[in-house]
């Protein structure tokens, strides 16, 4: 009888290892935090130090320095993974198991596809809160508090793309004409692109490629110019200089 019970013992071990665990909920990053957030009625607790905070009506909101994105259901902060960051809100619902971010509205730049990114800019160091609903805060008497919140500080990810204020894509037209192509290859097919062309050059996607067109010769410089090129992926973007030389 002692036998058998320890052969079942070391089972349930074996099992609360991980060999019998279905649980492929990824866990907390590195420097998680966990805060109780009481809305303003109990204390209003701000998230980091952001302006967010939990109103009345049990809403996150930011008053003047935010934008929050609320990037719906997740298993946990591990699982909040950012593919693009839209429709960003002031004031987005508290809802348990919910996942969002936000990110300071001064550091952000919207696209034309109107994604928000931030600037890989190592001078302005941007960074965006990732949080977490993991519970409510409740009272029997007086009903909701607020919320368990976990959160993090993020750096947007560099996603291959191009160093900040580099010049990594050369247009040769001297021996080409107007309206003639040049295609240079992008890290990968899911970026966006943003160019100051002055009027004289333009860009379209396509696939991996980025394809510039030249439309007017430049009326200035001695037969090289530059131009500036705003280059999104995911939540971060750099911006580089084009060199066209004719």
């Amino acid at each position: 009888m002692k036998k058998m019970f320890l052969t079942l013992l070391a089972a349930v071990l074996f099992c609360a290892a991980g060999s019998c665990s279905k649980d492929d909920t990824p866990g907390d990053p590195e420097g998680t935090a966990m805060l109780n957030m009481y809305n303003e009625q109990n204390g209003k607790t701000m998230l980091d130090d952001s302006d967010i905070y939990i109103n009345d009506a049990g809403n996150f909101i930011s008053p003047s320095d935010c934008q929050i994105f609320m990037l719906g259901k997740r298993s946990g902060l591990g699982d909040v993974q950012i593919s693009a960051l839209k429709n960003p809100a002031t004031e987005v619902a508290v809802t348990k198991g919910y996942g969002y971010v936000a990110v300071r509205g001064a550091a952000a730049r919207m696209f034309p596809s109107q994604n928000v990114a931030l600037p890989l800019d190592p001078a302005l160091g941007a960074n965006y809160l990732k949080f977490y609903v993991a519970d409510n805060i409740e009272d029997t008497e007086r009903g909701n508090l607020g919320a368990v919140v976990k959160f993090v500080i993020e750096t947007p990810r560099n996603h291959g793309l191009p160093e900040w204020g580099s010049a990594p894509y050369k247009l040769d037209y001297s021996s080409k004409a107007l309206m003639d192509k040049v295609a240079v290859t992008m890290p990968s097919d899911n970026f966006e692109a943003e160019l100051d062309g002055k009027g004289e050059l333009v860009c379209e996607k396509q696939g991996r490629k980025l394809v510039f067109t030249l439309l007017e010769w430049p009326s200035y410089g001695s037969g090289s110019t530059y131009y500036t090129l705003r280059l999104r992926i995911g939540e971060s973007y750099t911006e580089v200089r084009v060199a066209l030389d004719y």
